[in-house]
């Protein structure tokens, strides 16, 4: 954005964001309206991991800290969230505990749409409603399919990390009563190589 452009507006930033360009710039006007807009200082807790949550946040300005509290109480940085994106957005349909806590790394401007703010929008807005829920399940969905693959390339035998630790494992010889029969003895030939 060059020094002497006007700031971009709510509803200019709702366009730019992929859980909201769905829309029609219509419903994101009515989407905005139904936001609330907040600053919190630096060092502020938006989120506390735990707490029940219900409410999503998009960064109009500034950058969030994403932080997990493991059960010995060893806090550790897993990411940021920047301008132009969004955190929270599974607590407008599932308010359920928050997975992390969320920390505000510089000043921030926040717009933030409640669970209920979504419902009302069901109301008054049903097509804008319906393309953010779309859109929050959509994410989940690409989310979940790729922490699959992460676990079935961490349980795959084939994985190159596995293949080492079998490698290691077979170099230690079978006694020969293990090498019975010329099926078995054929696997195992061709697993030791």
């Amino acid at each position: 954005m060059q020094p002497d452009a006007p700031p971009a507006t709510a509803e200019q930033i709702l366009g730019t964001i992929k859980l909201f360009r769905g829309l029609t710039p219509a419903d994101r006007v009515i989407v905005q309206r139904a936001m609330r807009r907040q600053q919190v200082s630096s060092g502020h807790r938006v989120f506390a991991q735990g707490e029940t949550g219900d409410t999503l946040l998009v960064v109009v300005e500034g950058i969030l800290r994403v932080e997990v509290t493991d059960i010995n109480g060893k806090s550790a940085t897993v990411g940021k969230v920047e301008s132009g994106e969004v955190v929270g957005e599974m607590a407008v349909i599932d308010p359920a505990p928050r997975s992390a806590s969320v920390i505000a790394a510089t000043d921030c401007d926040l717009l933030q749409l409640s669970r209920a703010d979504l419902i009302g929008l069901r109301r008054t807005a049903p097509t804008a409603s319906a393309a953010i829920v779309g859109a929050i399940i959509s994410d989940i969905t690409r989310r979940l399919r790729k922490v699959n693959k992460r676990i079935d390339s961490e349980l795959n035998p084939n994985t190159q990390m596995n293949l080492a630790q079998m490698k290691v494992m077979l170099q230690a010889p079978l006694p020969e009563a293990q090498h019975t029969g010329a099926f078995f003895g054929r696997i195992w030939d061709k697993i030791k190589r």
